[in-house]
């Protein structure tokens, strides 16, 4: 009789796995109890994974925060947006401290851009978590409100708002409210302004661009070019974009429809975006068009 191999299965020790249709019964573990000293278990495990992601999660917030105050005080602006923004993700509670103070450069950075809409919205994520009765970000959100306003050219609305926040300190803003004077037919007041302004300035593309469109309006037609020219020499290109639209429309009065044709074109080219020089170039388009029918 022929041995067994018993290394093949060493459970088989009496022949019964060789039966066909055998199955063995297997024993069923039996479970733990669910305890109080389990719950602890995983409630600690919980909390170590938690420090671990905010521990992360707040040193990649800090990181972006730091390297975007370094651009933020060298005025580069448009930078520091780019990082502030990546400072604010990933949004988690307990951080809102954090991220308010995140949102206040932020703000503060889309105010410098012209982006007074965006500093808005961001100057109300920032009361969701701040006190009622935050006087300093009441005034900030309605400095940046009122530039919304003058940004719509809805002056009226913007005069009172900028005015009030020039005669609180915010002397930066003593151009616009010169600005929204002039744009509403006050040139006394807008002079007054302006006078203040070049008391410790020199003429800027903004005020070139504001005295070119009032020569416009008023038929004075070289002293608009005047402005203009002299505004695009400056070294100061910041208001450059409405120079070059009061030059469009300085051609156009003039009846020289190629060339202001043409400034159009390069106006919509480097400008894309700007609905008052499509519609420029629109009308300019179709007046260049039957002119050349007939």
């Amino acid at each position: 009789m022929r041995r067994r191999n018993r290394r093949r299965n060493k459970r088989d020790r009496y022949g019964i796995y060789e039966i066909p249709e055998y199955r063995p019964v297997r024993r069923k573990k039996k479970k733990k109890p669910f305890t109080l000293k389990i719950l602890a278990k995983w409630i600690g495990l919980i909390v170590i994974l938690l420090i671990l992601v905010y521990g992360i999660s707040f040193g990649i917030k800090y990181s972006m925060r730091d390297k975007a105050m370094s651009l933020y005080e060298q005025e580069d602006y448009a930078g520091a947006i780019d990082l502030l923004n990546e400072a604010l993700k990933p949004g988690l509670p307990l951080l809102e401290f954090f991220d308010n103070d995140v949102r206040m450069y932020l703000a503060d950075c889309y105010v410098n851009t012209g982006e007074y809409g965006l500093a808005c919205y961001e100057y109300s994520k920032i009361r969701i978590w701040s006190k009622e009765d935050d006087k300093e970000l009441d005034y900030l959100a309605n400095v940046a409100y009122g530039l919304q306003l003058y940004d719509w050219q809805d002056y009226r609305q913007a005069l009172p708002i900028l005015l009030q926040a020039y005669e609180d300190g915010y002397s930066d803003l003593v151009l616009y409210v010169g600005s929204c004077y002039g744009q509403t037919g006050d040139l006394e007041n807008m002079q007054l302004y302006y006078d203040v302004f070049l008391q410790k300035n020199e003429m800027n593309s903004f005020m070139y661009a504001q005295y070119a469109a009032i020569a416009l309006d008023e038929g004075k037609m070289d002293e608009a070019l005047n402005y203009i020219e002299t505004g695009k020499q400056l070294e100061d290109q910041s208001n450059i974009k409405e120079l070059l639209y009061d030059e469009i429309v300085y051609y156009e009065r003039m009846k020289d429809y190629n060339t202001a044709y043409d400034k159009a074109k390069a106006f919509t080219e480097a400008y894309p975006m700007d609905t008052d020089g499509k519609n420029e170039y629109d009308i300019l388009y179709t007046r260049q068009t039957e002119t050349k029918e007939q």
